[in-house]
């Protein structure tokens, strides 16, 4: 009788477990690739558009997203991360849809050497998002903003992406086959997700809205929406290390076509449901509306930035500093860093450059800045 009396919490525990914490498996199909359209006709994003679409990059992509998912599930025994194939019956509510969307192209040169053997030395700057949506209700998983950043060297300004097509490719798979890259919080996260397939919409998420740059700096930097753009995909990525941080709701239609083309594998496709999100299937065509969280802590970046000369006759010591503020009410997060460069008087195209550096310096870890 007491060994009936044990048993029978056993069993009611069993039985009113929530039922993502059972035993289930999570099928991954091959990452789908979006882009922002290219209103401006950007040569940039173009030329990024053909890279991407390589057979070969899709293979090693899929692959490294399949390792990346698989270790962060590792500590959770009820998480199985497999392959889908054209094989897997479409079961919306266990395959997960990845999407590798690029958010911005970025590239800045300098000019080194005299007028006859003049040399452009530079950066493209890759921002990307990779998502993790379920099929069933195009509910989104998992979000982390990632920037690649390929150095460039020529004999023209005007150069092509083509050339640093390899290392363009192999620099976005290392993100998902090095196992250094998560930190262990963001590790946990990533688990925490794959086994609450609802934990995104429960837990602390956020979101840069807001870009400024000081009178001083709009003085000083030539193209403000670049400067703009690549601050806001730095100050994500350094935001990624403590929180989850979800991606602008405005690019809400550019996912739905990734996820579309994604899911026509299997034979199917969506429409937009109704804002109830209800799921159902007729001749093989999905109702269903898109969800994504809303953030709970919105930052604003503000930027400052100064200059210092020291005059060394024929050549300047100048000092570049620039202060990035990340704030949310009365959370003040501030990144201050510099960079020197000693240049010619002559030399009056190295600006831009240095305070492109010191900008990504500031960024590069948040754990050094003060609070």
């Amino acid at each position: 009788m007491i060994r009936l009396l044990c048993i029978i919490p056993v069993i009611l525990a069993v039985l009113f477990t929530p039922a993502w914490s059972m035993a289930k498996e999570l099928f991954i199909i091959p990452a789908a690739i979006g882009k922002v359209r290219n209103k401006e006709k950007d040569r940039h994003k173009a030329e990024l558009e053909k890279i991407l679409k390589d057979k070969n990059f899709k293979k090693s992509l899929r692959k490294g997203v399949l390792g990346f998912l698989k270790r962060a599930a590792a500590k959770n025994e009820n998480v199985n991360i497999k392959r889908a194939g054209f094989n897997t019956k479409f079961d919306p509510e266990s395959i997960l849809v990845p999407l590798l969307f690029v958010d911005n192209v970025i590239s800045f040169v300098d000019e080194y050497g005299s007028a006859e053997q003049r040399l452009y030395k530079g950066c493209v700057y890759i921002g990307l998002n990779f998502l993790l949506f379920q099929a069933k209700s195009e509910s989104l998983v998992y979000s982390a903003p990632m920037v690649i950043s390929v150095p460039y060297l020529d004999k023209t300004p005007n150069f092509s992406l083509e050339p640093l097509a390899g290392q363009i490719r192999s620099s976005i798979v290392a993100f998902f086959t090095e196992n250094k890259r998560l930190k262990a919080d963001e590790k946990n996260e990533l688990g925490n997700c794959l086994a609450d397939l609802e934990y995104l919409f429960s837990t602390k998420t956020c979101e840069i809205r807001e870009v400024e740059l000081s009178k001083g700096t709009q003085h000083r930097i030539e193209n403000h929406s670049k400067y703009k753009s690549l601050a806001q995909m730095l100050a994500s990525q350094a935001l990624s290390e403590e929180n989850l941080v979800l991606p602008p709701k405005s690019r809400g239609p550019a996912f739905r076509r990734g996820l579309h083309a994604a899911v026509s594998m299997f034979g199917v496709s969506f429409q937009q449901g109704e804002e109830s999100s209800v799921f159902s299937e007729r001749d093989n065509v999905y109702q269903t509306t898109i969800r994504l969280p809303k953030p709970q802590v919105i930052y604003k970046l503000f930027i400052k930035t100064g200059t210092k000369d020291n005059d060394l006759g024929a050549f300047i010591e100048r000092n570049y500093t620039t202060a990035a503020i990340l704030q949310s009410g009365n959370q003040v997060i501030k990144c201050i860093k510099s960079v020197s460069a000693t240049i010619a008087k002559q030399h009056t195209k190295v600006s831009d450059v240095n305070l492109y550096n010191s900008l990504i310096n500031s960024l590069s870890d948040l754990d050094q800045c003060k609070r």
